[in-house]
């Protein structure tokens, strides 16, 4: 035993931990060494998390973008819409025409319906 305290007073000199940290051989004892293929699991999955959680963040930002503009076209579509409506009345039509110089007039008589 008295073997065995020297070597551990030894691996608990200042000198010897900083050795073993620069050599390497912390990584081969203990909890490390012991589990170092769940770590490495561990830590692959954990880049394969964070690369997917960014990924579908931007493709969130994508599809808010998205909707943004869509609401956009919409309201432009409609208001497109209500435009024409209002310049095809025919009361607008025929002011169009007259300022225009065009001389069209409103028939009196109904449409005559023409059966085959």
């Amino acid at each position: 035993m008295n073997e065995s305290d020297n070597e551990k007073a030894r691996n608990l000199s200042p000198l010897s931990v900083l050795r073993e940290f620069l050599n390497g051989d912390f990584l081969l004892k203990g909890f490390i060494g012991k589990y170092y293929k769940g770590l490495l699991i561990f830590i692959f999955c954990s880049f394969l998390y964070i690369g997917n959680r960014y990924a579908c963040e931007k493709q969130l930002a994508t599809i808010v973008a998205l909707q943004k503009e869509l609401k956009d076209v919409k309201y432009e579509a409609l208001s497109t819409s209500a435009e024409l409506m209002q310049m095809s009345r025919q009361s607008n039509v025929q002011e169009a025409l007259s300022e225009k110089g065009i001389s069209l007039e409103i028939s009196k008589t109904s449409p005559i319906i023409i059966k085959d």
